[in-house]
Formats: C-alpha cells, structure tokens, sequence
C-alpha cells in the first residue's frame, strides 16, 4: 500500500471521527434542553418544562422522586404522589373510561394523583350551534348529556377589567381551613365545573373552579386547570410554594408520569445496558475494535522496514538469528574463540582428557593471536576424525 493510500485512508478515518462527535454533541444539545419532549415533561430545561421542579425535589433528600415511563395500569403503587402534568384540556370529554378507571384505582390505592391542564392563554372561537329540530311530539326523545371525565366539564373565563386576555388571572382560596395562600396566580383561563357531590373547590375565579380535589378511599384526586404552576418559568419568575406543597401532599415519594405523554420506555440490549450503566464500557469495546481494524489494514510497522540503525540487528526473527545478535552484543569478536574453547572444555572434558592432542590444540587456541576461523576449522576437523563424523 503507497503512502498517499495509508494518508486518505487515515484522512477519511478522522473525518469519520470528528463526524460523528459533531452529531453526537448535536443530540446532545438536544436532549439537554428537552424540546424533543412535551410540554409539562420532567425532562425539559426550557420554560415549558418542569425539569427544576423534578431536581429540586431530588436534591432536598427528603423525599424520593422518580420518573415513569412504563403504564402505571401494570404496576403495585402505593403511598405515592402522582403528577400527571401537560393534560389538554379537551381530555375531559374525550378521555377513555379506562383510563379514568385506572386513575381511580390508583387514587383507591392510596395514592394522590394530581392531574393537571396545558394553559389555555386566551378563549378559543366558539362556532354557532345549530338549532335544535323541533322534537315529535309522539316519539319524544331524551337527550343524553356528553359523557366527561368524572363528571368535569370545562369552561373559559371571559375576557374583562379584572381578568384581561393574555395576563395573570388571580385566583382566591375557598377553603379558609388549609394553610393556603389567599390568593393564586395562574396563566390558565380554563375553569373546571364539577358535579354538585363529591368534590371541593380548592380555588375559584369569580365562582368558577380552578383547582379542585376529591378524595377516593385512602387516597385523593386534584384537578388543576394550569400546569405551568409547575413549570421551569414558574419556579423562577412566580415560584407559589405552599400551593405547589399542598400539591404535591405529604407522601414520601413523588413520580412524574412521562407515559401518558409518550415517553416510554422501549426494550431491547441498549436500554438494559443504560439502565445497568454499560454504556462506556460498549463505548471502549467499539474504540478497541476500531483500533484493531485499523491496526490490520495498515500495519504500524510495515514489512521490510528496518526498526533498528543498529548493524547488529537483522529484519528476520528466527531463533538463530536472535542466537546471532545476542553473541554479538555479549561478547568481542577477539574473544569468540576463545570463549568456545572454554565452553568445549566443560562440555566434553572425558573427551579431552583421554585425547592429549586435541587438548593442546585447544589450550593453544585460547592463547594464539592468529586467525581465529583458521584455528576453529583445524579444531573441528581433529575432533571429525577423532569421533568419525
């Protein structure tokens, strides 16, 4: 492979790199802010979310706070508080009876379950009704009023002096025996009408509801007509805490449900390796794989290339060379012979002690000053003929 070769390849490989931080930072920024999720979830960081309300409950220690991303329906929760945060409002009269059901089996449970409504900042065009045809006297009909969540139907606070369109509407306590504020602020006109028995008005503008609560067994269900009380924007710019206390109750473990805003959790390898924390360990196993590739396609020490300025050292690694360049680095090339005489000494002394000639010839040759490769032959050659090979 040519040199230009090996540099586009190594060109392309941090291209490819640097691509892919840059749109890993992208999602990132992204999932940082949170804009990618709904209005009301826990994991924006922007004014619409309540992503500080979620981490100041976190850092007080006092209470355990999670987030939620599977069907309540299918899970034991018990002496919990539940926000259902960023509801709209036309809910009310297009909610499934089953999940009205599941929400009184959790309120039945034990829980409080606060259930609360995107703001409506100004009042939506209300299109004529027809008129009625006139009914026939001889087969009257009954007419059934619409089915609503709990019996709640939503109105809208007119526009006026007290309450003008598109600014804060205070709100006043009804309840003089909580240890409320006497007034609220809210951001909402939506107003929330309920059925003559079985739920109290907590606060009302001009007679109408805006904060209700009913209680079911050991647990209670609360209506709020705004859920920016709990947003980002409103813990920094009007932060209400006795209101958002009495909210969020006396339990000693706080859920904010992102499943019924479509955030759920979706199974697989990568989910269980987040929840178990696996992800840099993935991360590192991908960089090492990536290593090895490239270490395969373009060898960090080519063949032929010589690795060493040192004579001394040959390209080939078979163990003679390797015997080769350790006698070379250990002993002098004036000293060779005689370190082989000494070693043949050791090494066949029955040999030499019954051979006086070959003896001689060795004890001259650690002394000589001649050719040493002369002297190793004729020593080679004497032992050949003394043991006939």
């Amino acid at each position: 492979m040519s040199a230009r070769s090996k540099l586009l390849i190594l060109t392309f490989c941090l291209l490819l790199v640097l691509a892919a931080a840059s749109l890993y930072q992208l999602f990132a920024l992204r999932f940082e802010a949170g804009d990618i999720f709904p209005a009301g979830s826990s994991l924006r960081s922007d004014p619409l979310g309540s992503m500080a309300l979620y981490q100041a409950l976190e850092r007080t220690g006092g209470v355990k706070v999670e987030r939620n991303y599977r069907s309540l329906a299918n899970q034991k929760v018990t002496a919990s508080t539940i926000l259902l945060l960023g509801n709209q409002h036309h809910e009310l009269t297009t909610a499934d009876k089953q999940e009205i059901a599941e929400v009184d089996q959790l309120v039945a449970a034990g829980n409080r379950v606060v259930v609360a409504f995107n703001p409506v900042i100004t009042v939506p065009e209300c299109r004529p009704v027809p008129a009625p045809k006139p009914a026939d006297a001889k087969t009257p009909k009954a007419v059934k009023a619409p089915d609503t969540a709990w019996g709640i139907s939503a109105g809208y606070l007119p526009v006026s002096e007290s309450a003008p369109d598109k600014q804060l509407i205070k709100a006043n306590l009804t309840e003089p025996g909580l240890a409320l504020s006497a007034e609220i602020r809210l951001l909402s006109r939506l107003t929330l009408q309920p059925p003559p028995t079985g739920w109290r008005t907590i606060y009302a503008v001009d007679g109408k509801a805006v904060v209700l609560e009913r209680s079911i067994g050991s647990g209670s269900l609360v209506l709020v007509s705004d859920s920016s009380l709990f947003s980002n924007e409103a813990l920094k710019a009007d932060r209400q805490a006795a209101l958002l206390a009495w909210l969020l109750g006396e339990q000693h473990r706080i859920i904010f449900d992102e499943f019924h805003l479509g955030v759920s959790e979706q199974g697989g390898i990568m989910a269980l390796a987040r929840r178990f924390g696996l992800l840099p360990l993935i991360g590192v196993l991908l960089m090492m794989a990536g290593l090895y590739i490239w270490q395969q396609s373009i060898p960090l020490n080519p063949a032929g290339a010589v690795a060493s300025r040192d004579p001394a050292v040959g390209v080939s690694h078979d163990s003679f060379s390797g015997l080769v360049n350790l006698l070379q680095r250990s002993i002098p090339a004036n000293q060779l012979l005689k370190v082989c005489c000494q070693e043949w000494q050791k090494s066949f002394k029955r040999e030499l002690q019954q051979d006086a000639e070959l003896r001689k010839e060795l004890s001259d040759a650690m002394t000589a000053q001649d050719d040493p490769v002369t002297r190793y032959q004729r020593i080679a050659r004497l032992r050949a003929e003394r043991t006939g090979r």
